[in-house]
């Protein structure tokens, strides 16, 4: 009796399915099929903009090849790693500002992303994206506490990680205030506004 699964088929046919299957996994890595799979993922995106009736905004630098540049309504940068586990923070350097405009124009607009294989949704949108969100809705709206909350999606963040990041906000509003970019967020809000 063999002492492994290995001893269980011939020598040559283990050798043969290993390469088969190194064969096709080089196959779906080859140039055509990312290509075919950008183009498909792209079809979609159009598909979602045309159904909303919003603008598309490519999050730097992978959400570009999503977005034909014709319908490129501009750039943004969320970091994934500034929405990573425990090490969540809003970014001061990448305010991301130029949005307010887009989405004061249209009444919002969709971010697109793309992450590795095997995960549902990138970081940057599950994460920091929600938490650029509040944050913004903080400075800006004083007044409509509704529009304060963090929103994400629950499916790929739990309730416990949610509450942690919900900590934070207020840390993050005080870090910008005390940088004096608040007004300036104010300003262009206000400028956005008369768009």
């Amino acid at each position: 009796m063999p002492s492994s699964i290995e001893g269980l088929i011939f020598p040559t046919a283990a050798d043969n399915f290993s390469k088969t299957l190194t064969a096709l996994k080089r196959s779906t890595l080859s140039v055509q099929n990312r290509l075919r799979s950008i183009e498909a993922d792209a079809k979609f995106v159009k598909g979602v903009a045309d159904f909303y009736g919003l603008p598309v905004v490519a999050n730097e630098r992978c959400g570009s090849w999503y977005i034909a540049p014709a319908e490129k309504h501009g750039s943004a940068y969320f970091k994934s790693t500034d929405g990573h586990q425990g090490q969540w923070r809003f970014s001061t350097r990448r305010l991301n500002l130029q949005l307010l405009a887009i989405i004061g124009k249209h009444d919002g607009c969709i971010i697109v992303d793309s992450t590795r294989r095997g995960k549902s949704m990138p970081d940057a949108l599950s994460k920091t994206f929600p938490i650029w969100c509040a944050v913004m809705n903080r400075l800006l709206f004083l007044e409509i506490t509704d529009c304060r909350l963090l929103h994400t999606p629950s499916d790929v963040v739990g309730a416990s990680e949610h509450t942690q990041i919900e900590a934070k906000l207020e840390g993050f509003v005080t870090e910008i205030k005390v940088e004096q970019l608040g007004g300036t967020i104010q300003h262009l809000a206000e400028m956005s506004a008369r768009i």
